[in-house]
């Protein structure tokens, strides 16, 4: 047996339909993860370590705040770049920045995509710094440093020419650089 709707039930229903999605709408703005995650996937423009390190803490402030921590420093919340700042083909303005690679929506620009930023280049330059790490450039132009972390080590002689590199997107702006005839990955950012 249907029962017959009256005008009274049909407002009913609607507005008990309106605050439900109002509610799914406020929570899904108010999301202190998501928020955290999409400032530090804007944080992956920034070229200098240190400075993208204290981004990536400023970027976790909507985290701190909703877990009742202590804030970030405001000098770290003021390196996290707007959401604004992201617009596809927007040109860069900041020294020190380099345009973030096209990402595969937030989670490939935090988790990386895994998709081939550069195809195989030749290096014509490759030195390490006092720690062993190295930078690398490639025939393109492109420079990539690796990350201070990484636990792998190069051991390149001779020629940079000889040497054949692809980088691959990774996590948090960092990329994976590998040589062609070698096992090892390497942790890299572009810092030009």
């Amino acid at each position: 047996m249907t029962m017959p709707v009256t005008g009274s039930r049909v407002f009913s229903v609607g507005r008990a339909a309106l605050a439900l999605l109002c509610a799914v709408s406020v929570s899904a703005t108010v999301d202190p993860r998501g928020e955290a995650l999409s400032g530090a996937a804007r944080c992956r423009s920034i070229a200098d370590d240190r400075a993208f390190l204290n981004c990536i803490y400023g970027a976790m402030q909507p985290l701190r705040a909703e877990l009742g921590l202590p804030p970030a420093l405001p000098a770290q919340t003021r390196l996290v770049p707007p959401a604004t700042a992201m617009v596809p083909g927007a040109p860069e303005r900041s020294v020190g920045r380099v345009p973030p690679p096209r990402g595969e929506g937030l989670l490939g620009g935090v988790f990386g995509s895994g998709k081939v930023e550069v195809s195989p280049q030749r290096m014509t330059d490759f030195r390490f710094d006092r720690n062993g790490f190295f930078t690398v450039t490639l025939a393109g132009g492109a420079v990539w440093k690796q990350l201070d972390g990484d636990g792998a080590r190069a051991h390149w002689h001779g020629n940079p020419a000889n040497l054949v590199a692809t980088v691959r997107g990774g996590a948090f702006g960092a990329h994976v650089l590998q040589v062609r005839g070698e096992a090892a990955t390497y942790k890299v950012i572009r810092v030009r």
